[in-house]
């Protein structure tokens, strides 16, 4: 937002001084825009990464006005990490890349491969967030959590984050290497997308495959843990894939316990289904647009993993 903002206004200068404006500025403020289209939800307001939160729809519209440039959402990562899948209303974005090094972000998260979504100008999926670029009245052990894979829509293995949040708030070891394999067709949107922030750990890498259809009603997904190295578990370890839900999403678990609708005042219902583990609903947390802390709820599918590996595999439907 920064970045926009600053570049309009060199912008301006040039033109209140009737000067040509240079080539690079232009382009650089037109990739500008368009990263930051790249992670806005159907409300307006960003994704929440990297500590950050969605701030306020109204100052992000009233920026992207003000700056008199037109861009189209960055949809693949081309070095910034985010890919973006849109259909119909319907927007995923999605962290396909490693933590950012501490210059760019002091406060950088172990959120690789999570995921947020809306419908319209509902949002469903998300992360937890943190109150970044501010000054927060939230205690510090809460925003230490924050950073936590725990505390993003991604999968977690014994309750390990995928890269070390260290005691002196910095990153450690953890993921290095992120691979991701994208498509387009008539019918959907493919990205499958590796990490080996467990390797090192536990021997395995997490590979999420995300498949959103082309009239925005179905996001199907895929968490694999795939054996690699010669680190072995020997006894199975337990992991959990989280899906935390946006304020006011209300879910209810189906009879089967593979499955949940989640309902809320501004989209249809959608179904959500798993195989392969257990479903539950816990609490969870979101730091809103202006650093506070509200309360919500998160989807948990739960189980163990061995050494030959595993996956599960989920499904979230638009019921209209």
């Amino acid at each position: 937002m920064l970045l926009v903002d600053r570049l309009a206004l060199l912008r301006g200068a040039y033109f209140a001084a009737k000067q040509s404006l240079p080539d690079s500025i232009e382009a650089a403020a037109a990739a500008a825009l368009a990263a930051l289209h790249g992670v806005t939800m159907g409300d307006g307001a960003l994704s929440s990464w990297q500590g950050g939160n969605p701030g306020e729809a109204a100052r992000l519209h009233a920026l992207i006005e003000g700056c008199g440039l037109r861009a189209r959402p960055l949809r693949q990562a081309r070095g910034w990490g985010y890919h973006r899948l849109s259909a119909l209303g319907t927007v995923v974005v999605i962290d396909a890349a490693p933590p950012p090094p501490p210059k760019m972000a002091p406060s950088g998260c172990a959120s690789t491969l999570a995921f947020e979504m809306s419908d319209g100008a509902q949002r469903l999926i998300i992360n937890c967030g943190g109150p970044q670029p501010f000054p927060t009245a939230l205690p510090d052990d809460l925003v230490e959590g924050l950073r936590t894979t725990a505390a993003h829509s991604t999968l977690i293995v014994s309750d390990t984050n995928s890269t070390a949040i260290l005691a002196d708030g910095s990153l450690g070891k953890g993921v290095e290497d992120v691979t991701v394999d994208r498509s387009e067709d008539n019918d959907c949107s493919r990205l499958e997308a590796t990490h080996d922030g467990y390797v090192r750990g536990f021997g395995l890498v997490h590979k999420r495959s995300l498949m959103l259809g082309n009239d925005g009603k179905e996001l199907r997904g895929a968490d694999q843990m795939i054996q690699k190295g010669r680190r072995k578990i020997r006894d199975a370890v337990p992991y959990a894939i989280r899906f935390h839900l946006a304020p006011g999403v209300e879910p209810t678990i189906t009879a089967d316990g593979m499955g949940a609708i989640l309902r809320s005042p501004g989209a249809p219902p959608w179904n959500f289904r798993c195989r392969g583990a257990n479903l539950s609903v816990e609490e969870s947390l979101m730091i809103d647009g202006r650093g506070q802390m509200v309360p919500t709820t998160q989807l948990v599918i739960q189980g163990e993993v061995a050494a030959i590996g595993g996956e599960v595999a989920w499904q979230f439907r638009r019921s209209s």
